[in-house]
């Protein structure tokens, strides 16, 4: 069996303990839970199946029932964190604790290469225009932004993209456009960082009602009382639509600059108590 340190997910390296031991010796789920120091013979099953989380106490315990000591514990009881934990702020706190560990101990998380590519809005914008610009540098990049990104930002994204395998140097010095897929290999991680790039686009798209001329934005909005069928229609004639311009944008040549398209359909109020479920309360 692997070690923890190659699990992105605690309760796959559990249910993979727990296996591995049920096939040498039989081992149960309440052995598992009694070498544990729990009564409910089944708690581990609950946890490994997602019903159920362990407290910081039962993290050691487990810990200890495992046999991990020294980094791969250390490992745990950050992984246990990072999957169970909610709150997208404290997640990304952990998971930087995570990656300092790895780093600390020469190890490589997987999505590490996804996390650093969405963690700055500068990345696809750079992906975007650095192999169209003949000896491209960071200060020149940086004056073609709209927004704030000085030359060391710019330098900083450019190692990214390139320390990720997205660009490449030719023997000129010229960037070059790498097609490379990122990871989805820790989906935690993939949700984390696009939600962390949704967050800066949509404070940019904020920032250009005052930045941007008139004449080269398009900004607008609906406010609307809607079903949730209405709302399902809604979201595939989404879906359809940034396909068609996904083929508009394969069938363009020549790009003259980058632009960010945001589609944005959210709830501003709880459902509301219909006629029928009134009558049904009644």
């Amino acid at each position: 069996m692997k070690p923890v340190i190659e699990y992105n997910n605690f309760r796959e390296f559990l249910r993979d303990s727990y296996q591995e031991r049920k096939f040498r010796t039989g081992f149960t789920w309440r052995d598992f839970a009694k070498a544990a120091g729990y009564s409910s013979p089944v708690f581990l099953k609950l946890v490994c199946d997602g019903k159920a989380n362990l407290s910081e106490v039962g993290i050691e315990r487990v810990a200890a029932a495992l046999g991990l000591s020294g980094i791969d514990l250390q490992y745990f009881r950050l992984l246990v964190n990072f999957d169970q934990e909610k709150d997208s702020v404290a997640k990304r706190e952990v998971y930087k604790e995570l990656r300092k560990l790895a780093k600390d101990n020469s190890l490589t998380l997987v999505g590490e290469d996804q996390y650093d590519y969405y963690d700055s809005w500068l990345n696809p914008v750079l992906r975007e225009i650095a192999p169209k610009m003949k000896g491209a540098t960071p200060a020149k990049l940086a004056n073609l932004c709209v927004f704030d990104a000085d030359t060391k930002k710019v330098k900083k994204s450019l190692e990214t993209l390139q320390d990720t395998g997205l660009l490449e140097k030719d023997e000129n010095g010229n960037y070059i456009q790498v097609s490379k897929s990122l990871t989805t290999g820790h989906l935690d991680v993939a949700s984390m960082a696009i939600r962390e790039m949704h967050r800066q686009m949509g404070e940019l798209a904020v920032e250009a009602l005052d930045k941007v001329p008139f004449k080269e934005r398009d900004i607008s909005g609906m406010t609307m009382g809607i079903s949730a069928t209405a709302y399902d229609r809604i979201q595939k004639e989404l879906a359809d639509f940034r396909r068609r311009i996904a083929a508009i944008v394969m069938e363009d040549e020549g790009a003259e600059r980058v632009y960010r398209m945001n589609l944005q359909l959210f709830p501003l109020t709880k459902p509301m108590a219909t006629d029928e479920n009134d009558k049904e309360a009644k």
